[in-house]
């Protein structure tokens, strides 16, 4: 029998981590790390280790199904499948106009590295601006929002690697996996974090939980929810009123510091911690601790983003690097401009801010407020519509109202706030296809699903994750298994729907074949054209690998092109203001506890429970609660309840926490099944769980720009049900 042992790494989720995989005759036997890669150390997480079990499960799909007129499913061969599809998007475009076809690309489609670039190819091709992906239901501000209303540094932040201090706000790195450059590096987390320690980095952490990084820290916040944008703002307001910023940087690159100082004043150390729940010499500590630095960074996590406030959170996490002075200078060396990136050189300047990317682009429907937003990125800004208002797009009858979607890689009814108005949403599309291993929510609800190959049946190259490394590292992956069955890849979809329909599409770097398919490794040639290490080398060296390449040197400012920080951008006067009186605002008698998100070791998002191992580790997300709390409730541990918030109701399994304050229940999302009554859900909320999104108004409390509504610290209450 023929074995080979392959390198590969795991695209379970954005950390990549690096692996080594044992085939026999075309069967995945083993997956082990990858001990020999130098950045990650041989790190792998639980749920990676599960892809053997994943890639033949009992509810993988093998082929595309049909959705038939009584509602059942049947198998259809791809192609033909594809053949209907692209018929239907033709009539529908013909009828309804460019704007009525959407996708919406999930968590999974950014871990193909080919899929993002190709399905803007192809909505560029029929001029339909419905771009949507998961990244604008959490973090908006922090991608989009913010970098446009303060500008950015060329220069790039401190990192971990190499700084002093660390305030890390709602980020729980060591579960999540993720953090953005400045945070605990999703990349071997814990080592990085233990040797952090080991060289004497000060980690602050603000969080209602104590969780695996906050029992870590050096200093832990343990906040009330939703006040965190009033912490930073006091936390500022001491460094500024102590006079422990970084006077010469924001004398030469910032603008706004004489308003930011005035308007933060009100929010003292002994008002914030009345409001947050904390005592006021914790935030004097922590303003001073990380003042001190020199170097190190804050950053945010998924949770407070989802909470009240997250435009000026964002801008107040920036601000507070920035008078701190927390980026790289003219002479010093960048620790990765990235791999992938195009070669040139980087100056020790910032851009100011593009208030035109913020009315610009093509306005919602919904609200004259709400437009694309512009996420930055490693090859320039790139537009897409805010998935917090896409539902209300589907419903809104009217010239530009979707009629297509095409779901790559996500579980809309599941992620997307306001369950109940998704439903609807999705229920009266005229067309809804979905690309994804399994008949999850959404794809139940689907006129046609596509089956993908999984990721170790495909090549692929650490596009997305490039410049988050602190060194110049990146993997090229073969194929480790050839797909069995009918499948595709995503990327390949929206390549056959140009080709059926007559297209041509183009990406930034130059045209698509459009008369015969193209190989993948063509299609990111073309997306990382110019790259400082050339695409064919990293393809051709096996496994992952730290690239010698020339450090890049910061040169010195441009006149002619230098800019400045805008600290106190135009709105931030109201968004003070909202915070401000959000301290004085207490629990009503109706809805005394606050909900907050979370993230579960053993899942991602929608997947990984049906996995046997995981499955094992618990078939719920659970409603955490102080022991104490639930005392006073009189509810035991493992009681099903039922939390309900002013927009709607769900079931819910207790669980006994002292890690959480009490008043604070704390639930992760993406779980459950359908709100129609009909699927019985919620009868089965002890194997499936329930979903939080039936809790939320989408519209409620929505932020400017993004539309994004709170998703975190609501109001809600429980009652026994058994």
């Amino acid at each position: 029998m023929a074995t080979k042992t392959v390198k590969t790494y795991c695209r379970f989720c954005h950390a990549y981590c690096p692996m080594e995989a044992t085939v026999e005759n075309n069967r995945l036997i083993a997956l082990v790390p990858d001990t020999s890669n130098e950045m990650y150390g041989g790190y792998t997480c639980i749920k990676g280790r599960q892809m053997i079990d994943q890639i033949d499960h009992p509810t993988r799909l093998q082929q595309s199904q049909k959705k038939q007129p009584d509602g059942s499913f049947n198998a259809i061969g791809t192609e033909l499948a594809m053949d209907e599809i692209a018929t239907q998007l033709q009539t529908i475009l013909d009828t309804y106009g460019p704007r009525s076809i959407a996708s919406y690309n999930g968590t999974y489609s950014y871990q193909n590295s080919a899929a993002h670039d190709v399905a803007r190819a192809f909505h560029a091709a029929i001029d339909s601006p419905s771009y949507y992906t998961s990244v604008t239901i959490d973090q908006p501000a922090k991608v989009a929002i913010g970098p446009t209303r303060m500008g950015w540094w060329n220069g790039g932040s401190h990192m971990w690697n190499d700084s002093d201090v660390a305030m890390i706000i709602g980020n729980n790195t060591l579960v999540s996996h993720f953090s953005i450059p400045g945070g605990i590096p999703a990349f071997s987390p814990h080592n990085a974090l233990r040797d952090g320690k080991k060289r004497g980095i000060k980690v602050i952490c603000i969080d209602p939980r104590v969780t695996e990084v906050a029992s870590r820290a050096d200093l832990h916040l343990q906040v009330r929810p939703g006040q965190d944008a009033a912490i930073l703002a006091a936390i500022i307001a001491v460094i500024l009123a102590e006079e422990l910023h970084d006077k010469a940087f924001c004398l030469d690159n910032v603008e706004g510091l004489e308003q930011l100082t005035a308007q933060t004043q009100r929010f003292t150390p002994e008002a914030v911690s009345a409001a947050a729940g904390i005592p006021a010499n914790q935030i004097i500590e922590a303003a001073r601790m990380f003042a001190a630095g020199p170097r190190g960074t804050a950053v945010t996590g998924t949770g407070p983003e989802m909470g009240p406030h997250p435009n000026l959170l964002q801008h107040l996490v920036q601000s507070l690097n920035a008078i701190c002075g927390r980026h790289y200078r003219e002479g010093e060396r960048l620790p990765n401009p990235g791999v992938l990136t195009p070669i040139g050189p980087r100056s020790a300047e910032a851009t100011g801010p593009q208030p035109q990317w913020l009315t610009d682009g093509v306005k919602s429907r919904v609200s004259e407020d709400i437009c694309e937003t512009v996420v930055l990125s490693p090859y320039g800004p790139l537009k897409e519509m805010p998935t917090a208002v896409i539902s209300d797009e589907m419903l809104l009858e009217g010239e530009g109202q979707i009629k297509a979607l095409i779901c790559v890689g996500g579980n809309p009814l599941l992620a997307w706030p306001d369950q109940e108005k998704t439903h609807a949403a999705l229920s009266g599309l005229e067309l809804l296809v979905c690309i994804d291993i399994k008949m999850a929510a959404t794809a139940q609800m689907a006129d046609y699903v596509l089956a993908p190959k999984m990721c170790l049946e495909r090549e692929d190259v650490t596009l997305l994750t490039d410049i988050w490394h602190d060194k110049p590292y990146s993997q090229y992956t073969q194929t480790v298994v050839e797909a069995e069955g009918d499948k595709i890849e995503e990327w390949e979809f929206f390549w056959a729907m140009g080709k059926r329909m007559g297209l041509n599409m183009s990406m930034a770097n130059g045209p698509i074949n459009m008369q015969e398919k193209p190989k993948k490794f063509d299609l990111l040639a073309n997306i990382t054209q110019g790259s400082r290490v050339p695409l064919q080398e990293i393809y051709n060296t096996e496994g992952g690998k730290i690239f010698d390449v020339p450090d890049v040197i910061l040169d010195a400012p441009d006149p002619t092109t230098r800019g400045r920080l805008q600290l106190f951008p135009p709105g931030l006067e109201q968004e003070l203001e909202a915070s401000h009186n959000d301290m004085k605002s207490s629990g009503t008698k109706d809805y005394p506890l606050l909900l907050i998100s979370r993230r579960m070791k053993n899942t991602y998002n929608s997947t990984g429970p049906e996995l046997s191992l995981l499955k094992s580790k618990g078939t719920t997300n659970p409603a955490f609660m102080h022991p104490q709390e639930l005392a006073a409730l009189q509810v035991a541990d493992g009681d099903i309840v039922e939390v309900h918030s002013r927009h709607g109701a769900i079931p819910a399994v207790v669980t006994a926490s002292d890690d959480i304050r009490p008043g604070v229940i704390s639930m992760s999302h993406c779980w459950g099944g359908s709100p129609d009554p009909t699927a019985n859900a919620d009868q089965r909320v002890r194997e499936i769980g329930s979903n939080t999104n039936r809790l939320i108004d989408n519209l409620e409390n929505a932020e400017r720009y993004s539309g994004m509504c709170r998703q975190s610290s609501i109001p809600v209450a429980i009652r026994k049900l058994s």
